[in-house]
């Protein structure tokens, strides 16, 4: 089977990594990626116009985005300056600005392995995010869940060798645990009981664009959630 980039069409994807996933080396797009990108395009609303708040844009399909939503795109991060790729980026501090943001505002809302290093209540954050949402709209999002743990968080000062020996990276201040998604962000949004990609897309699609097996079932760093306005449980 050709194995190709869902996102840019590029057919070198080569496996790289501490896990080894394939990796497109025409866009950089990672197997989150291309998952992500997957459900942007089943969604059906990339279509002129649409408005886009973009946090930590990816490199292999801001471009994508802003084409499509042209001055409706809007790329932030708290540091801009390390997304050079992404003309435009405006500095956005999810603890202080997401409280700022207009309701019912964007039609696509979009963040990977982001709340991961929110030094503030994450709840609050993702409230807000919603809260940006159009009825109709999408908020799309990576929260990597780790296998086999519970969710666990530190707010205090931390030193990278005790972040990265309790959060596995040296920025990270919590881990969201496979074992308890349903009463953690399961309390926030309506969630699957399970996560199961082969209930929306055929195997054989999965394996054309390199969407490991690891990636496809179970709670894990790759699980991409696509939100409905109405997933929010808290009114």
């Amino acid at each position: 089977m050709r194995i190709e980039c869902n996102i840019c069409g590029g057919t070198n994807l080569v496996a790289g990594g501490l896990r080894g996933l394939m990796v497109c080396q025409d866009c950089s797009a990672h197997p989150v990626t291309r998952i992500l990108w997957l459900l942007l395009t089943e969604s059906g609303l990339l279509r002129p116009g649409v408005r886009i708040l973009h946090i930590a844009p990816e490199r292999a399909f801001a471009d994508r985005l802003r084409a499509v939503a042209g001055e409706n795109y809007d790329p932030v991060d708290i540091d801009p300056a390390g997304y050079a790729h992404v003309p435009g980026t405006r500095p956005f501090d999810l603890c202080a600005d997401a409280a700022e943001l207009p309701s019912a505002f964007y039609d696509l809302v979009i963040h990977s392995h982001v709340m991961e290093h929110v030094k503030c209540n994450v709840t609050a954050v993702l409230w807000h995010l919603h809260r940006a949402l159009r009825p109709g709209g999408l908020h799309l999002c990576c929260i990597p869940f780790t296998r086999d743990r519970y969710s666990s968080e530190d707010l205090a000062p931390l030193s990278q060798e005790d972040a990265i020996a309790r959060f596995g990276q040296n920025d990270h201040v919590r881990i969201f645990g496979a074992r308890d998604v349903q009463d953690t962000v399961g309390r926030l949004f309506r969630l699957p009981g399970d996560y199961d990609l082969l209930r929306r897309f055929p195997a054989e699609l999965l394996d054309r664009y390199a969407i490991p097996d690891v990636a496809r079932a179970g709670w894990t760093p790759h699980s991409v959630l696509a939100l409905a306005k109405d997933d929010l449980l808290l009114a």
